[in-house]
């Protein structure tokens, strides 16, 4: 049934947009914990040298498997000066595919349904990998995305990736760095001068809380690379799993 939905989701790339690249994104980490329900809340603000916005997104996870993780969420974003809005909703699915000694593969398949007025819809997917080594936790997630319109005319698939490291600061703290970017069409990658890239320290933080579950946060202050890229972004994130 595993390998079924996955190529399944495979054939989804026909279907996939230009990658979310809202404030209050994330850098997705694998799931596979049976039953576990989390909800999370993700924060962010960014200049974005001509104008800066700020977002900020709620969302409700469940593992009905060991090998499925689906998540409900909302968000609202506002421009400088105008007031927040509601942004849309996303249902966001990772397929556990299989694990090694250090690494954790997964799918990942989300649907973006924006405001209002806005038109067409977003399909993201794409492979996330985890490797875990004695002192250092890595993460890359590759994805395709495609905007469809109403009149079902599709645009070009949009190839961005999000990783972060991190390693041991003190019992309950990591530290490390986190990394997102977009390269443009898939087909055809824009020039570097287009593309956008940020990277900057980011810090991570976990607390058991009794028998009923667990908490877990990070935050990140990233920075752009070149021109195109927003000039800086600060963004949070706090998840509650039980």
């Amino acid at each position: 049934m595993r390998r079924g939905l996955g190529f399944f989701l495979l054939l989804a790339l026909a279907a996939a947009g230009p990658a979310c690249a809202d404030p209050y994104a994330y850098v997705m980490t694998p799931y596979n914990e049976k039953g576990e329900v989390t909800l999370r809340l993700s924060w962010g603000t960014q200049d974005e040298r001509t104008r800066s916005a700020s977002g900020q997104a709620v969302a409700l996870g469940w593992s009905p498997t060991t090998w499925w993780y689906t998540e409900l969420w909302a968000a609202e974003e506002r421009e400088r000066s105008r007031p927040m809005q509601y942004d849309g909703w996303y249902w966001s699915n990772q397929l556990h595919l299989g694990s090694s000694e250090r690494s954790d593969f997964s799918f990942y398949a989300s649907y973006w349904k924006p405001r209002p007025g806005t038109g067409g819809w977003n399909w993201t997917i794409g492979p996330m990998w985890q490797y875990s080594a004695a002192r250092v936790d890595f993460n890359l997630n590759v994805l395709v995305s495609r905007w469809v319109h109403p009149s079902f005319r599709q645009q070009p698939a949009d190839l961005s990736y999000q990783a972060q490291a991190k390693t041991l600061l003190a019992p309950g703290w990591e530290w490390g760095a986190q990394m997102y970017g977009d390269l443009g069409p898939l087909a055809n990658p824009s020039p570097w001068r287009e593309q956008e890239h940020q990277l900057g320290p980011a810090i991570f933080g976990h607390r058991a809380a009794g028998s009923a579950g667990t908490w877990r946060y990070d935050a990140a202050l990233l920075f752009g690379l070149n021109n195109a890229s927003p000039r800086a972004l600060m963004r949070a994130e706090i998840a509650y799993s039980f």
